[in-house]
């Protein structure tokens, strides 16, 4: 009796080790063992592996999704309103094109997460809609009431992937972090960190003006004049006095070790 049962189980594990029979296979797997051919992967589209390449890619899919063709222009206004996805921000404009936005935090006309005194960083919605966005970074220009805030949102974005905005607190009007804001931005420039970065201070006006006007200077070849023009522009006749941040704009010159690629510019500079 022993060596029957010896001899069954010796046979149940030829059995499984055996091929496939063909029977089981479906025709297309008939087919490809008969050609000799493999079956085709599933795959993501290819990735862009450079830089540059990667920089356009991005620039121009923002500039197709926010249709902003210079950088006076909104896409919000004052009060929070006319772009539902960013609701949560005020006064978002371009300054480089998948790259960097400039713009305020909506808390006195915020119907969604409660009105509260305009002196705060963003909400949890407003981080919330900036990560759907695909934004990467989101930068409070103020110290005011920024230990309440969220420090990161997580969601999945407009383009069905998974990540993260990370919040943080960098002084804006202050010529010792102005070196800081120019190596961020230039390391999604050259894609060594992630984009785009939203920039702002409570209105959208003054401190987000200073910081954005350095980086035009620094990527874009503005003028000490052309930077104060548009500074002045973009507080919406709200620059009265103001006299040091003003200077601070004429003042900054562009940092030699960061500069970039007149291809890099055209990409990005609205």
């Amino acid at each position: 009796m022993r060596h029957i049962v010896s001899a069954f189980l010796f046979y149940l594990f030829l059995m499984s080790c055996s091929p496939q029979p063909l029977t089981s296979l479906s025709n297309q797997s008939i087919s490809q063992i008969n050609t000799g051919q493999s079956t085709p992967a599933v795959t993501e589209p290819p990735q862009p592996t450079d830089a540059l390449t990667k920089l356009k890619l991005k620039s121009t899919e923002y500039k197709q999704r926010y249709g902003l063709k210079d950088p006076f222009s909104k896409l919000v206004d004052n009060l929070g309103n006319k772009y539902d996805n960013l609701y949560g921000v005020r006064n978002f404009r371009v300054v480089l094109h998948g790259v960097y936005y400039r713009g305020g935090a909506n808390n006195v006309y915020n119907k969604i997460d409660g009105v509260r005194a305009n002196e705060n960083p963003l909400q949890t919605g407003g981080l919330k809609n900036l990560c759907e966005e695909g934004f990467t970074n989101a930068i409070y220009l103020y110290p005011t009431n920024f230990s309440t805030a969220e420090k990161s949102a997580s969601c999945k974005n407009f383009k069905n992937e998974i990540q993260t905005l990370k919040y943080e607190n960098i002084i804006g009007l202050d010529k010792t972090t102005t070196p800081k804001f120019i190596q961020k931005v230039y390391d999604v420039i050259k894609g060594t960190a992630e984009g785009p970065i939203y920039g702002h201070c409570w209105n959208g006006w003054h401190s987000s003006g200073y910081v954005a006007s350095t980086l035009l200077k620094q990527f874009c070849g503005y003028t000490d004049q052309q930077a104060l023009d548009y500074w002045i522009q973009n507080t919406d006749k709200n620059d009265q006095g103001y006299d040091s941040a003003k200077k601070m704009v004429t003042d900054f010159k562009p940092i030699t070790k960061y500069q970039i690629s007149k291809e890099e510019s055209d990409f990005i500079c609205p």
